[in-house]
């Protein structure tokens, strides 16, 4: 069968695109770590305390990529910027900026709490920490034994 020549350029760019596609990297953020970070908290056996706002930064594979969410697991902490920006959006969340996507996570009782850094239904990293009663003082937090 002879195609001619424009027929045959489209069959290799077709073919060639096909090929990209298929061999392109998907665009995940797949989230590969999840740490809560203690700031100015001090305690003689957690750093963490009831009613004082943590930093929670989860890292992702890429630099950059689609929504990545960090979940409290129970109901009994609060995500201030999201619950603020829910208000007004109900499918708000930061960006991941440099692979990193960061939120504030305040405990509202006492106990373990875990948090989840996710991109999809699917789950991913857990961090659990230890929550005591705690007095704030600013910026610092107090945490009782």
């Amino acid at each position: 069968m002879n195609l001619s020549p424009f027929a045959r350029l489209a069959t290799v760019l077709v073919s060639c695109a096909g090929v990209a596609l298929l061999a392109a990297p998907s665009a995940s953020a797949e989230v590969v770590d999840l740490d809560i970070l203690p700031g100015l908290s001090f305690g003689p056996t957690t750093p963490f305390g009831v009613g004082c706002t943590y930093v929670a930064v989860a890292r992702t594979a890429d630099l950059s990529g689609p929504r990545v969410d960090i979940s409290p697991g129970g109901y009994d902490a609060v995500m201030p910027i999201e619950e603020f920006m829910w208000q007004f959006d109900g499918y708000w969340s930061s960006p991941v900026v440099l692979g990193h996507k960061v939120s504030l996570w305040t405990p509202t009782a006492p106990g373990e709490h875990s948090l989840m850094a996710y991109e999809t239904s699917a789950g991913g990293p857990v961090a659990t920490v230890t929550v005591n009663p705690a007095t704030s003082v600013g910026p610092i937090c107090l945490v009782a034994p």
